[in-house]
């Protein structure tokens, strides 16, 4: 989606020629914020993803090999903007020609042949050349690596989709028309135009009840006193079919999502973990704009884009699991719900630029206590399937990578199965603290949700 020439009615944002095979566009209000966070380290990519698949199939080594290198250029041409690259105050991308696959590819693909698995090579992996792929031959797990200025989580999971179904089923790279398959940011894609003068009241007010809970806040000390590694550490936590069953009824039965149960269960975790009586926990809710993106904008062939938006949202002196659910629901429905809910970014954009970061242009040098952030993508079967030909999906996983003592946790579900992920940076939190963390968070889930379904079954 692009024009040739600058026109008096071009929306600032619409991609532009600027060059032969070069297209440019100004930053969209989703994108500014989003690189605030990403480039808030100086150097360095302060909020990186890697999303990791384990396949099954018969091929040789050499096969799949030249498979995945195939599949990974006909992706990028499919789907050029995962070329994409923020300069300034533009977005740039260049579309792959023929002459420069093969320098393409040496910088974006590579093979561990040694490789025993992708989440210990994951601490390794940094998207030093924007979105990267990585293949591991000997356990057949592929995994990307990207830079969150490229893509969003769901965005990631339905490339690594659409990089299966090109594994399985190899075609020709389609180098030809590309220029027509750049995707809009969101601002475009699903006319978001300004702010009503309703939305700004909405957001000052909801601003100015999260900032209300910043003097006690719920936190998690850091152990070690920095600066941060320049990897992630990653723990998994994945719960079998029937423990996973339970929960949802349970869920169900509380008459709340397993989204915001689990991010109830997080926010509980961290109120024992830290032996903390009182406080609040201050996060986000996240909704998901695809569905509210023009066609073809909300499918898969525009899946290199950051199409979501957050909220900011509070959870005040939780007493349990399902309270702090409710507390989170009551102010998800409210957002989601929200006929202009997309408007809200310009309103915190402004706020945030106002206010600003202590974080921005600062390599942290000492520790802090920080808030335990938690997203949750749902269940990701429908945009990740689990056959495809002869090429099955047997396990997914994911974390983020930052640079600052900040603490992830991320939940989903696929095959039937709850998955936990925590993401931590080693030279802020020790492995010792964040193993006790989950240890925690299981437990929780066990003696506050499983135990409590068992007892209502039984009953």
């Amino acid at each position: 989606m692009h024009r040739d020439h600058a026109a008096s009615d071009r929306h600032p944002c619409e991609w532009i020629r600027v060059a032969s095979g070069c297209y440019a566009r100004e930053q969209d209000t989703r994108e500014k914020m989003i690189l605030r966070q990403v480039r808030g380290v100086p150097d360095r990519i302060n909020y990186y993803m890697l999303f990791s698949v384990k396949l099954r199939y018969t091929m040789s080594d050499a096969e799949a090999e030249s498979r995945v290198r195939g599949a990974w250029i006909s992706l990028r041409c499919n789907q050029p903007s995962i070329g994409l690259i923020a300069e300034g105050t533009q977005m740039r991308c260049s579309v792959l020609e023929p002459d420069g696959v093969n320098a393409w590819v040496s910088r974006t693909f590579s093979v561990h042949t040694s490789a025993k698995s992708a989440l210990a090579l994951s601490s390794d992996l940094y998207p030093a050349a924007g979105m990267e792929l990585h293949f591991l031959p000997l356990t057949q797990e592929v995994l990307m690596c990207a830079s969150h200025e490229n893509v969003d989580g769901h965005g990631l999971v339905m490339l690594l989709d659409r990089l299966c179904s090109l594994i399985a089923f190899p075609s020709q790279p389609k180098f030809e028309n590309q220029a027509e398959r750049l995707s809009p940011p969101l601002d475009i894609a699903a006319a978001v135009g300004n702010a009503s003068p309703r939305m700004w009241e909405w957001s000052t007010d909801v601003l100015r009840e999260w900032k209300a809970r910043e003097a006690h806040p719920l936190l998690m000390a850091a152990d070690l006193p920095g600066p941060g590694a320049s990897g992630v550490s990653t723990i998994r936590l994945v719960l079998s079919n029937e423990d996973s069953s339970k929960i949802f009824r349970f869920a169900k039965a509380n008459k709340v999502s397993v989204n915001d149960l689990m991010n109830g269960t997080v926010i509980m975790a961290v109120k024992q973990h830290g032996s903390l009586k009182e406080g609040s926990w201050l996060g986000g809710v996240v909704m998901d704009a695809r569905p509210l993106c023009k066609h073809p904008f909300n499918t898969w062939r525009h899946a290199a884009t950051i199409y979501f938006v957050t909220c900011p949202a509070y959870v005040e002196n939780p007493k349990s699991i399902v309270d702090a659910a409710r507390q989170i629901q009551q102010q998800r429905l409210a957002f989601q719900r929200d006929p202009e809910a997309l408007h809200i970014l310009q309103p915190l954009l402004k706020a945030i630029s106002i206010r600003g970061d202590n974080s921005h242009n600062h390599r942290p040098q000492t520790s802090s206590p920080t808030s335990v952030e938690y997203s949750g993508l749902g269940r990701l079967d429908g945009h990740l399937q689990q056959v495809h030909g002869n090429l099955e999906i047997i396990d997914f996983w994911m974390t983020i990578g930052h640079q600052t003592e900040a603490v992830g946790v991320y939940c989903y579900t696929y095959r039937g199965r709850l998955r936990f992920t925590l993401s931590y940076n080693s030279g802020f939190h020790t492995q010792g603290s964040m193993s006790l963390f989950m240890r925690v968070l299981e437990s929780m889930l066990r003696d506050s949700l499983l135990t409590s379904s068992n007892r209502r079954r039984g009953g």
